[in-house]
């Protein structure tokens, strides 16, 4: 476990947000292990297919995420201020929550998942395999809850390191067995999507094993489930305005999705393609965002004003040094790594592919310094439990993916473009390149104002021991 009130605030923070870093980057590996073994063994096709489920896959995984890192910020909070009475019920009032909101989830994707995916305008091509692809996934809910609930209540208490070990296992397991049902038992998406859940199911385990041998004061009894109206009130507060958060993001994802489902399978495939390398790219900033909320909470829940301030400082040096990366990266080499996922780029059609990857990558990254401004300061808020505006932020951010459909795609030449390397050749989908770039900068502005004006009136000094 680690107090991240006692110490230097750029070690604690490092330290701390490697093993998030590294667990992190081995989810990512994995989701690019998956993508590339479903290239390579089963073609451009199978990638649009679960490419074009993605918004909803990751809607459904940032409300379980989502909620558990809100409740997460609570039980942070008990930590720092040393009251493991109500840490105690507060982890039993998690676990309520959070189990009744998966299985909600779940109930909802077994009777809409057509209308859902005809929503999305999933071309009949690609249905049967997106539609398996997905049902999967939602089953597979269950474990991805189970793993997430006790990875957060350890993250919570300062231990980032049980996850990471645990994980890494999950993510070799998770290669193994995609080969094994892609390559060997030829089950195309279906063998993919059964080999994530597999593996998940084998970390929640694992973890649950960890936590009652090595950490059996965060267990509960039943003594721990008591619900009264405050505590109720701010659980729920915390973790479904962070689930609301993180889903209002996706709702809007889910229309620019049926946007970009209009246009052919190889514009699908090369967003996808470039979604991907986007996501491995995000893995510092969410790192370092996930030890923000906990660094804050910690140190709230102790009164140490003063290292709040110089905490989110260094955290947000470290995400602007690596926004400089990433455009240095993209730059020299963003053609190699989408060569890595998409196949046949020795053909025209292949390279227009990469191309269009390449051309959405290179608008992306240029705008990541307002991108790590936005995310950093969000971060920030939530763990000092200003909550309402991340959630106004990922309206706006929702409310801008709706006009990129209505407005912004029509504008740039509509659903006629093609695959290619220029803003010409791409059309319509010129409007989904640039969309995020002027939503982030919107949002950073925004934000970084009101983080300025809360930190302003924190108290200036430390609450003093005893």
């Amino acid at each position: 476990m680690k107090d991240l009130t006692k110490g230097r605030p750029i070690k604690l923070i490092v330290l701390f947000a490697l093993p998030i870093l590294l667990g992190n980057i081995f989810q990512q590996m994995y989701s690019l292990a998956d993508i590339m073994i479903i290239g390579k063994n089963l073609g451009n096709n199978s990638i649009a297919a679960v490419g074009a489920t993605a918004p909803v896959v990751s809607l459904m995984f940032n409300i379980i995420n989502g909620s558990i890192t809100g409740f997460a910020i609570i039980v942070a909070k008990c930590f720092g201020a040393g009251d493991h009475d109500e840490l105690h019920r507060t982890v039993a009032r998690m676990a309520v929550f959070a189990g009744g909101l998966t299985v909600l989830i779940i109930a909802v994707m077994a009777v809409f998942i057509d209308p859902l995916l005809h929503a999305l305008d999933v071309s009949e091509s690609i249905f049967a395999e997106a539609r398996s692809y997905l049902i999967i996934v939602a089953y597979g809910l269950v474990v991805t809850l189970l793993y997430n609930f006790e990875a957060g209540i350890l993250r919570a208490v300062g231990d980032s390191v049980v996850p990471l070990v645990i994980l890494v296992i999950s993510t070799i397991l998770n290669i193994l067995l995609d080969l094994l049902m892609v390559c060997v038992f030829h089950m195309g998406v279906v063998g993919a999507a059964l080999a994530t859940v597999a593996a998940q199911a084998i970390s929640a385990a694992v973890c649950l094993v960890y936590l009652i041998k090595r950490r059996p004061f965060l267990l509960v009894g039943k003594k721990d489930f008591v619900f009264t109206a405050g505590s109720t009130a701010e659980l729920l507060s915390a973790g479904f305005g962070m689930a609301l958060m993180y889903s209002i993001v996706d709702i809007g994802s889910i229309v620019l999705q049926n946007g970009i489902n209009g246009f052919r399978e190889d514009m699908i495939t090369a967003h996808t393609a470039a979604r991907k390398i986007f996501s491995i790219l995000m893995i510092p900033f969410s790192s370092v965002s996930a030890t923000l909320i906990t660094y804050c909470s910690q140190n709230l829940g102790a009164g140490r004003y003063t290292r709040i301030r110089k905490g989110i400082r260094d955290c947000m040096l470290i995400m602007l040094a690596w926004a400089t990366l990433a455009v240095v990266t993209i730059f020299l080499a963003g053609r190699g790594l989408v060569g890595m996922i998409v196949t046949d780029t020795d053909t025209p059609t292949g390279a227009a592919i990469a191309d269009t990857a390449v051309l959405y990558l290179k608008w992306a990254v240029a705008f990541f310094y307002p991108l790590a401004i936005l995310l950093g300061l969000r971060s920030a808020l939530q763990g000092l439990g200003r909550s309402l505006v991340p959630i106004i932020c990922s309206i706006i951010e929702m409310l801008w993916k709706v006009v990129t459909v209505a407005v912004m795609i029509p504008l740039f030449g509509g659903k006629n473009g093609t695959v290619g390397g220029t803003v010409e050749q791409i059309g319509g989908y010129f409007g989904v390149v640039i969309s995020e770039p002027i939503i982030w900068t919107a949002c950073a502005v925004m934000i970084g104002i009101i983080t300025l004006v809360t930190l302003f009136h924190m108290p200036k000094e430390d609450v003093k021991d005893g």
